[in-house]
């Protein structure tokens, strides 16, 4: 065999090899970012063309085989309060050469809203002009929703929905805040069960757990929008009433203790009802959250001194 042929097939083999290694790295390559959930992405500013990972295409649930996407479907597909910010984004890459990093949604053809985390940047010629943007987009929909949660559960109650002491705290600064600026009253309201424990020990621990998330919703429905419920802990709750004077807090509350004292609870096979008692106080200038609370809680006492089932306000 001649050494031409020996090392024609020799050139042959080893560009077989080499396209062999090529589709086990692009197959590789495929499957890592399917893996990771994450796509990159090309934009030739020269032809005005964008080219797509396949798993680009997934993130954005489009179809691989149908026509790419040109800039006008991807700012369709963000959502329309992301929208403005990824265009900024886009053009100071183009015109000033700035790389990027975002967090965006998008809104896939089947009506899924997903969260990715896009990240952008410039590639310039030998002229120094910004010939094409490279890219990456994350898939983060599964961290975003997991952050939301843990939010949702250091801010909200468990058992009865209603915020929690340190959040409600922060809503209170807010809202003295806006009472200062406004020079609008508020107030604020504590209460808890009468005789909780009790009850508790009574018809046992889910009894108590029912009262509490009625108690809660009978505060939701006796209060407006602007007001906000919350539970402090254990049979503990707080109201802070915006734009209201104590009387007119009074009143309300009033309503909220009367349809509690009427709700009747069933456990054991037994019917029975449960009072609250209501301190309110009223915000003056200079006083602090933690004043307004302190006074709320004094005005609890003196009507628990009263005989409980009662609401209060501070002198």
């Amino acid at each position: 065999m001649c050494k031409a042929v020996v090392a024609l097939r020799r050139e042959r083999r080893l560009k077989e090899n080499l396209e062999q290694r090529l589709a086990n790295s692009e197959r590789q390559l495929i499957e890592t970012q399917a893996l990771a959930r994450i796509g990159n992405w090309e934009f030739d500013l020269t032809n005005d063309q964008i080219r797509w990972s396949d798993e680009t295409f997934r993130i954005f649930g489009i179809e691989t085989d149908l026509q790419e996407p040109d800039f006008a479907d991807i700012l369709l597909s963000i959502h329309p309060d992301d929208a403005p910010a990824f265009d900024r984004a886009i053009q100071r890459a183009v015109i000033a050469g700035e790389s990027y990093r975002l967090d965006l949604r998008i809104r896939c053809p089947n009506g899924q809203l997903k969260h990715i985390h896009a990240q952008g940047s410039p590639v310039r010629d030998e002229t120094q002009e910004v010939v094409r943007i490279i890219g990456t987009v994350l898939d983060i929909t599964e961290r975003k929703y997991a952050e939301q949660k843990l939010f949702h559960e250091a801010t909200y109650d468990a058992l009865t929905g209603l915020v929690t002491r340190r959040p409600l705290n922060a809503k209170l600064d807010s809202a003295i805040q806006a009472a200062r600026e406004a020079n609008t009253s508020l107030s604020v309201c504590v209460s808890d069960v009468d005789k909780f424990k009790s009850v508790n020990d009574t018809y046992g621990h889910a009894a108590g757990d029912e009262i509490l998330a009625a108690f809660a919703q009978i505060l939701r429905d006796g209060i407006r929008a602007i007001d906000i419920p919350g539970r402090l802990g254990g049979d503990e709750f707080c109201i802070v009433f915006s734009q209201t004077t104590a009387a007119q807090a009074l009143i309300c509350l009033e309503r909220v203790r009367v349809r509690l004292e009427t709700t009747v609870f069933r456990a054991a096979g037994s019917q029975y009802s449960v009072t609250a008692t209501f301190g309110v106080a009223e915000w003056r200038v200079g006083m602090t959250a933690k004043d307004l609370l302190e006074a709320a809680d004094q005005a609890l006492y003196r009507a628990k001194q009263k005989g409980r089932n009662c609401v209060l306000a501070v002198d």
